[in-house]
């Protein structure tokens, strides 16, 4: 038994699906994609509270608040703990965990994302609404499409091999397009079946039905954010001549909408501000409506003493930045001792634009990287002047006086990548995806030998399913390697 609430906070309508008789009891009970979420949808208004709960799924400290913002960074070598006798972020960075220890809330979180997609989607076309009404039922439609598209594609990179391993035969997400009962144990399907099948149709039927404005999709997902998607996930299948074009269309339809490149002058600046100039979708964080000191911001905070400061940059990470000491990038970094901690720091500055580190809001998708995703798919796609054109253009900002020239390679775009998106959540899966090998030249001294150097042939690339997910469900696959430890 589980309760629904609607719960009006500002920007946010909280949805939860938990019994406050039962307390988590339901977790014993059922495996995390099997719960059907039914929550009436009759006219807009219905809609609109149910994709604002959406987005409260999104914005919670285990999915884009938090988790999924460091996961990338901490499993990569851009960024570490400060304190290994943390209990919480060392062992992201470690690859410590087991099916026994790993967070529940790795799976189980993308599909609260799921059901509450699915539940609006199954009603949405149904609803009573005005002639007036009719593109922003399309709106929340395409919302939720995306929504349930994004949720998805995280599962498969979390805990399914690259697509590019193996062509998607490895198992990824369970997909799940309809809102189903609490009896229902499904299977895990491949990674190809989830990008094929669900992730790019849902992508390709939401982009019409989102809007192109800048001003009035702030903290929410609009037709620009889902093309970046869409060549992300075009670039993760390999498929580089549609990524290369999606990117070009978020570029050119972004920046005609009024978004637009940070400057180098103002690189800092716009960090520090909310819906900057290229933010295309970012959690908005706000008073009393926020992750607090368990997101992101806390994790990297540089001041506020009631903030834990988790993690910083590698020494590695420091060190090829300061490779040129113009690159508007280091204005991100800060070096410093901070109150209630020994030694020197590195602290991130990507998340302070809040009166507070958890009022900060988490950028998700901005253009900079449609300028990188279309360098990437142009050097696989063998055209060198575009590669040159888009590298140049996240190169030259970085400090007017550089620039790339001759045959630009993968290697140097991902080193690009690298520095414009550390702290964004991308540099693991940028490797692996790449069949590149991640190398922790600087680390705690306590880092075991397997986790100083993983590729995708390496079992703990990919995360285990969480034992509850196994026991719950007889049908649920566990990932190769792992066991039931």
């Amino acid at each position: 038994m589980y309760m629904k609430t609607i719960q009006n906070i500002l920007l946010f309508v909280v949805i939860t699906i938990f019994a406050t008789s039962c307390g988590d009891k339901w977790l014993d009970v059922y495996p995390s994609n099997g719960i059907a979420t039914e929550v009436s949808i009759t006219n807009i208004e219905d809609a609109r509270a149910a994709i604002n709960g959406v987005y409260y799924e999104i914005q919670r400290s285990s999915y884009y608040g938090g988790t999924m913002s460091w996961f990338a960074d901490l499993r990569g070598d851009d960024m570490r703990p400060y304190e290994a006798s943390s209990t919480r972020s060392p062992a992201w960075y470690e690859y410590r965990h087991t099916p026994a220890n790993v967070p529940t809330s790795l799976w189980q979180q993308p599909y609260f994302v799921i059901r509450l997609a699915n539940n609006i989607l199954s009603l949405i076309d149904d609803i009573e609404i005005t002639t007036t009404q009719t593109a922003e039922r399309d709106y929340i439609k395409g919302e939720a499409l995306m929504a349930r598209a994004l949720a998805h594609f995280d599962l498969c990179r979390v805990f399914g091999y690259p697509y590019m391993k193996d062509g998607g035969v490895s198992l990824g997400a369970t997909i799940v397009r309809t809102p189903i009962t609490a009896s229902a144990k499904l299977p895990r399907n491949s990674v190809a079946q989830n990008y094929n099948e669900l992730i790019i149709p849902d992508l390709l039927a939401a982009i019409p039905l989102l809007s192109e404005n800048r001003t009035g999709s702030q903290g929410r997902f609009n037709k620009w954010a889902a093309k970046l998607l869409l060549s992300r996930v075009y670039l993760y299948k390999g498929d580089d001549e549609n990524a290369l074009r999606l990117a070009e269309d978020c570029i050119a339809g972004a920046e005609a909408a009024g978004f637009a490149r940070y400057t180098h002058a103002d690189y800092l600046d716009q960090w520090q501000t909310k819906f900057s100039a290229e933010s295309l979708f970012e959690i908005a964080n706000i008073s009393g409506q926020n992750t607090g000191s368990d997101g992101i911001a806390g994790w990297c905070s540089a001041n506020a003493i009631t903030a834990p400061h988790e993690i910083g940059v590698t020494q590695s990470f420091f060190n090829l930045l300061r490779t040129d000491p113009d690159d508007a990038r280091l204005r991100l970094l800060r070096t410093g001792v901070r109150p209630a901690f020994t030694g020197n720091r590195v602290f991130i500055l990507k998340y302070t634009n809040g009166a507070t580190p958890a009022e900060s809001n988490v950028m998700v998708f901005r253009l900079s990287e449609a300028y990188l995703n279309a360098a990437e798919a142009a050097v696989k796609t063998g055209n060198n002047d575009k590669a040159l054109q888009y590298l140049n253009a996240i190169v030259s900002r970085a400090n007017p006086d550089k620039n790339v020239t001759g045959i630009v390679t993968l290697d140097r775009v991902l080193e690009e990548r690298r520095k414009e998106l550390f702290g964004e959540g991308h540099r693991a899966f940028d490797l692996l995806r790449n069949g590149k090998t991640i190398v922790r030249t600087t680390y705690l001294d306590n880092l075991q030998d397997f986790a100083k150097e993983i590729d995708w042939n390496n079992y703990r690339c990919v995360m285990p399913i969480p034992i509850a997910e196994i026991e719950t469900n007889p049908n649920m696959t566990q990932n190769p390697g792992w066991g039931v430890n």
